[in-house]
């Protein structure tokens, strides 16, 4: 027999010692696994979203309309590479900030023509 050792798999070394699993980037282990059992970790709202949702609400005044569709469309597109949530938000803000701003723009038009 050789003296030397079959390979053997140590299990702490399965994968990289930089390996992250996929959705888990940005969660604090104290956080998950401080209390009793696992505790599911807090869910992160994309902040543009939330932004959007709230030009969207003030869309009765001309102007955050416009700006409810950029920075919805914004919070869609940085929603499409992570796992934050705020996709119905940001939905609403490009419907209701394109619907305020065709509107604003149909009211100064129809303004326009009759002046």
């Amino acid at each position: 027999m050789s003296a030397e050792q079959p390979d053997v798999v140590d299990p702490t070394r399965i994968v990289p010692a930089d390996f992250v699993f996929p959705g888990t980037e940005q969660l604090d282990p104290r956080e998950v696994f401080a209390g009793p059992g696992y505790q599911a970790p807090r869910q992160r709202t994309e902040p543009a979203a939330v932004a959007a949702l709230v030009c969207a609400v003030l869309s009765l005044i001309p102007g955050p309309g416009l700006l409810a569709l950029g920075l919805g469309i914004l919070a869609l597109r940085r929603l499409r590479n992570s796992y934050d949530t705020g996709h119905g938000q940001a939905w609403f803000s490009v419907v209701v900030g394109a619907a305020a701003t065709i509107g604003w723009l149909w009211l100064w038009w129809i303004v326009a023509q009759t002046t």
